[in-house]
């Protein structure tokens, strides 16, 4: 398909363009841009003129020359965040799973439903094992309550509309009408439990983690044998988790006089 070639083509040509600037370190006018690519000048114009809209490149107004804007220092921060919080969080779940007993895990939020991104099983006695990189849904896990309550209902209402809120078990919340109190709860509480919504026999404890902007795309949470004592509304096991959870986001940046949650739109 001709017209995907070109697409795809001038897509390598603007990478290109932006390691010009890289390399040179600074801001390169359209003249230098065309000598160090060796393009036509109109190709190179075309070019810019598409960046510059998204904000991918800046033009200073008083010399005309171009240099790298704002939106990719955006798109690096939030990959250097995401790389970074697997190894922040990391020691925690270590410390959860040996203090608790039970498996620990980090969730991370990808499109309408949640990665397991990382998970720390304990070296003793009987153990939940899931593989990182399994996918679970948003509506039936501690974790993915706790996403879901840091975002306006109506975005929340929204993603569970369009994904579908499937029964896994007789326990699993299956409408907005049913969760939207327990995200309230949620909020309030600053934790999630979730007892036997997703799996038979299973029940977990999450909290949110949110970063230096405030934003609440990973949780993190203990799952273990429903009714075995060391998971569930356990005061010292809802303390640890949540301590947890807070020691991470300060971590990433988060402070506690942030404003984290925005409040519930209708």
């Amino acid at each position: 398909m001709p017209t995907q070639g070109r697409s795809v083509h001038s897509v390598e040509k603007a990478i290109t363009l932006l390691d010009c600037f890289w390399r040179a370190g600074g801001s390169l006018s359209l003249t230098e841009l065309v000598q160090r690519t060796g393009w036509a000048k109109s190709t190179v114009h075309g070019l810019l003129a598409s960046m510059l809209e998204s904000a991918v490149v800046e033009q200073d107004k008083t010399d005309g020359k171009y240099r790298l804007g704002y939106h990719l220092f955006e798109l690096g921060s939030s990959v250097a965040a995401s790389w970074n919080v697997m190894g922040i969080v990391r020691p925690y779940l270590e410390e959860l799973a040996e203090t608790i007993g039970e498996s620990a895990y980090l969730a991370r939020l990808s499109g309408d439903e949640l990665i397991l991104a990382e998970c720390v099983e304990p070296h003793n006695g009987f153990r939940v094992s899931s593989e990182p990189g399994s996918r679970i849904p948003l509506h039936c896990s501690s974790e993915g309550k706790c996403i879901l309550s840091a975002m306006p209902s109506a975005r929340a209402k929204e993603m569970l509309m369009r994904k579908g809120m499937e029964a896994f078990t007789a326990n699993t919340i299956t409408s907005w009408e049913g969760m939207e109190p327990q995200l309230a709860l949620v909020r309030e509480l600053g934790y999630a439990v979730e007892r036997g919504e997703y799996r038979n026999g299973l029940q977990s404890v999450g909290a949110p983690i949110f970063d230096s902007l405030g934003k609440c795309t990973y949780a993190i949470a203990v799952i273990g044998i429903r009714d075995s004592g060391q998971v569930g509304t356990a005061r010292a096991t809802v303390a640890q988790v949540k301590q947890a959870a807070e020691r991470a986001s300060y971590d990433l940046g988060w402070r506690k006089d942030q404003k984290i949650r925005t409040s519930p739109e209708k």
